[in-house]
This record gives structure tokens, C-alpha cells and sequence, in this order.
């Protein structure tokens, strides 16, 4: 199976469980939000250069970066590998192109945005504190929201058919 093909069954299955009732916190969620972050890469324009990997961060959220270990192996988005670093306390999110921060750790997430980060939150407020893409749970089912201007900040475009799926979008395209 090619890599394409791949991640065209990935996208329907994110797709598929998104649209399945998702309890706060379960598996399924992780999963969800695991396959979620993955395909957001491919829809995401990164600044030049773009060779090497493209490095997914964990601040807390622990059982999606779990998934999205279980997800990556032997798949690359634009021919780029991805690989899962979970960041210390206090440590710097060099090297690092998208940063979830788990909602026990959101009071973070502003200082991370302003390090020139793609932070993403899974909570009520993220979107305000600095966030780019928040997670939230809408009818039972996990979705997001975007932040045009905290992605301008992070030197970030995000495509069209992202947005087009967003559950909301701040700001608008330049």
C-alpha cells in the first residue's frame, strides 16, 4: 500500500470516529485527536526549509502523544518523516514545528505561542491565550477551531480544506 493510500485511510478513519459520539478523555478521543494532528500536517504550509523531519511536541497530553507514536511509523507527510518529542518542564521547543499542550498544562500555551510556535490546546480557552488549532468537543464529537492570527504568528499558512472543516475560525486569510 502507498503512502497516499495510507494516509486516505487515516483521513477517513479520523473522519469516521470523529463523527461517532466521543466520551471527555476516552480512547477513542485520544485516537481521534492522534489521527486528527496527523493529518493537519498535510494541510499546514511550514516555512522554509523544509527538509528533515517534521517534529510533533507534547507538553502533557500524554495518551494522544502515545497514539500518535503508534501512528507515525513508516509514514511522512510531503515525503517529510514525523517524528513525537515530549517536552520537560521549562524545556525549549527548538526544532519542534506543532506543539498540543493537554488542557492540565493550558496555562502555557501563551508562552509557547510567542516562542514562534504551532501551538495546539484542548481547551475553552486556548484560542484565546495563543493557540492556532484548539480541540473541542462539540456534540459528543471531537472537533476543532482555528486562529488565523495565532497561525500568521507562528509563521504558518493553513489551507483551505482545513478550514473548511473547522467548527470555527477567528480572523481571516491574508
Amino acid at each position: 500500500m502507498r503512502c497516499h493510500d495510507i494516509s486516505r485511510l487515516l483521513l477517513a478513519w479520523a473522519l469516521a470516529a470523529a463523527c461517532m459520539p466521543a466520551l471527555a478523555q476516552t480512547a477513542q478521543e485520544h485516537a481521534v485527536k492522534a489521527a486528527f494532528l496527523f493529518r493537519f500536517l498535510s494541510f499546514i504550509e511550514w516555512p522554509q526549509p523544509s527538509s528533515g523531519p517534521i517534529v510533533v511536541g507534547f507538553v502533557g497530553a500524554e495518551a494522544v502523544a502515545g497514539e500518535l507514536e503508534r501512528v507515525v511509523p513508516g509514514r511522512n507527510v510531503e515525503g517529510r518523516d514525523v517524528s513525537v518529542r515530549r517536552l520537560l518542564p521549562g524545556e525549549s521547543p527548538n526544532g519542534v514545528h506543532l506543539v498540543m499542550v493537554g488542557r492540565e498544562q493550558s496555562d502555557r500555551i501563551a508562552a509557547l505561542a510567542r516562542q514562534g510556535v504551532l501551538v495546539v490546546g484542548e481547551s475553552g480557552s486556548a484560542l484565546d491565550r495563543g493557540a492556532a488549532i484548539n480541540f473541542l468537543i462539540a456534540d459528543g464529537r471531537v472537533r476543532f477551531e482555528v486562529s488565523l492570527p495565532a497561525a500568521e504568528r507562528a509563521k504558518v499558512r493553513i489551507g483551505a480544506r482545513m478550514l473548511a472543516v473547522a467548527q470555527h475560525v477567528r480572523g481571516t486569510m491574508p
